[in-house]
C-alpha cells in the first residue's frame, strides 16, 4: 500500500474515483439521530494529510461494520477510493469545499509511516481577533491559553447536553478570553481538576472551536463533538506555552492552584436568592386581572413562536376542509412547518405587598411537571 501514488487533499479531483489518501484521524465522533438520540446515524471524522490540509469525512450507518474497527483517533491510515461530495455543513473545519464519504467500495489500511510538520497542525487565532469580534463565526478556530478563573457548573436542565461551564483563559500577553464548555467538555475539565487537585497551572487547547458573540460579548465555545480539547497534554505547543508562562510569571500560578469543588456546582436555590435582585410585588408593573388562559399554546417547530390555524377548503363548493398551520415570523413565512404544544402556565404570586400574575413557560414548567405538554394533553384526553 505504501508504494502506491498518494493523492493530497488539495489535489482531490471529482473526475477520479481511483486514488489513495494518506491521512491521520485527528477527530472522530458519532453523530446521533435528531428523532432518536440513542441511534447513531453516521460516523464523522476530521482527517489531515502530511501537508497539514484537513477535510471532513463521513460513514453512513449501513457501512459501520465494515470500517468501525479500523478507525481510531490519532491513528494514520490509507484510504482508497472514497467518494467526494460537496461540504454543505454550516460549520466549516477548513477552507476545503469538499468532504469524503467512505462506502462499500472504499478500503482502509493501517499506515505506519505518517509524517507531518506537527501532530495536529494547530492554527491558533489571536486573542485580539476574538476580543474584537462583532459577529459569530461558522469557521472553526484553534485557541490556547492558561485557565485563570473557573465559573460554576450550570446543571439545571434535565438534559446533560445542556449543562455548561464558564472559564477564562489568558494568553502570554495577559489578554483574557471567555470560554463556555458544554456537556462532556465541561465535565472533562471538572474531572481533570478533581483528579489533579495540586496542579499549579492548567493550559488548554481547543481545536475546531467556535467563536460566538452573544449580546455583544465574544467568547469561545465547543461546537458539539466537532471540537477537540487538550488539557495540560504532552504536546509541543502546550509545553512551549507553559515554559513561556513560567519565564514571564514565575513558577507559581498567581491565581493559586485551580481546583474544582463539587459544592461549587450551580445551585438553583442559591442563584435565585443571592444572584438576583429581590423586589416586592408592589414594585413591579401594575398587576392585571387573571382571566381564563390556556395553560399551553401551539408552538412552531422551527422558531418556537405561537402558530395560527385556519381551515383550508379544497374548492369554493367543497365542504371538506383541512387545517393549515401558519407561522407569521419572517423566518418561517415561506417554510412548511409543524407545531407542538408548549407550556404557558399563568400563575398567581402574592407577598405582603400585593398579588401579581406571572407566566411560566415551557422549560421551567417541564422541570417542575417532568412531562411534556403533549404528554399531559394526551393523558387528559384519555381521562
Amino acid at each position: 500500500m505504501a508504494a502506491r501514488n498518494i493523492t493530497f487533499i488539495s489535489d482531490l479531483d471529482n473526475m477520479r474515483d481511483d486514488y489513495t489518501l494518506k491521512v491521520c484521524i485527528i477527530r472522530l465522533w458519532r453523530s446521533f439521530s435528531e428523532s432518536d438520540p440513542t441511534v447513531v446515524k453516521s460516523i464523522e471524522m476530521i482527517l489531515m494529510d502530511e501537508m497539514g490540509t484537513k477535510i471532513r469525512a463521513s460513514i453512513c450507518r449501513k457501512d459501520f461494520q465494515r470500517f468501525d474497527s479500523k478507525l481510531k483517533e490519532d491513528d494514520a491510515i490509507y484510504i482508497r477510493s472514497p467518494t467526494i461530495a460537496p461540504n454543505k455543513y454550516t460549520f466549516k473545519i477548513s477552507d476545503v469545499t469538499s468532504k469524503l464519504n467512505l462506502h462499500g467500495q472504499t478500503t482502509v489500511h493501517e499506515c505506519l509511516g505518517f509524517q507531518s510538520k506537527t501532530k495536529y497542525e494547530f492554527c491558533f487565532v489571536s486573542f485580539e481577533t476574538i476580543i474584537s469580534a462583532t459577529t459569530t463565526s461558522n469557521i472553526s478556530i484553534d485557541v490556547i491559553g492558561e485557565v485563570v478563573s473557573l465559573g460554576k457548573l450550570d446543571s439545571r436542565d434535565v438534559s446533560k447536553s445542556k449543562h455548561w461551564l464558564t472559564l477564562q483563559i489568558r494568553n502570554l500577553e495577559g489578554l483574557q478570553v471567555n470560554v463556555t464548555l458544554f456537556a462532556d467538555f465541561a465535565y472533562q475539565v471538572i474531572s481533570y481538576l478533581e483528579a489533579h487537585k495540586q496542579v499549579g497551572r492548567v493550559v488548554i487547547i481547543l481545536q475546531f472551536a467556535r467563536l460566538n458573540v452573544y449580546i455583544g460579548i465574544p467568547s469561545v465555545n465547543n461546537y458539539f463533538d466537532h471540537t477537540r480539547m487538550f488539557i495540560n497534554a504532552d504536546l509541543p505547543e502546550i509545553v512551549a506555552f507553559t515554559d513561556s508562562v513560567v519565564g514571564l510569571r514565575g513558577i507559581q500560578n498567581p491565581s493559586s492552584s485551580l481546583t474544582f469543588d463539587s459544592s461549587q456546582s450551580y445551585n438553583e436555590y442559591e442563584d435565585f436568592l443571592n444572584n438576583h435582585k429581590v423586589k416586592n410585588v408592589v414594585d413591579l408593573l401594575e398587576p392585571q386581572e387573571l382571566h381564563y388562559i390556556d395553560w399551553y399554546y401551539d408552538a412552531c417547530s422551527n422558531c418556537g413562536k405561537k402558530v395560527d390555524r385556519r381551515d383550508a377548503f379544497s374548492g369554493p363548493d367543497s365542504g371538506d376542509a383541512s387545517v393549515v398551520v401558519e407561522c407569521s415570523t419572517d423566518k418561517c413565512k415561506k417554510k412548511d412547518i409543524s407545531s407542538a404544544p408548549k407550556y404557558k402556565i399563568p400563575i398567581r404570586v402574592q407577598d405582603d405587598s400585593g398579588t401579581i400574575t406571572l407566566t411560566m413557560f415551557d422549560r421551567d414548567a417541564y422541570r417542575l411537571v417532568k412531562q411534556r405538554a403533549s404528554e399531559l394533553i394526551e393523558k387528559i384526553k384519555q381521562v
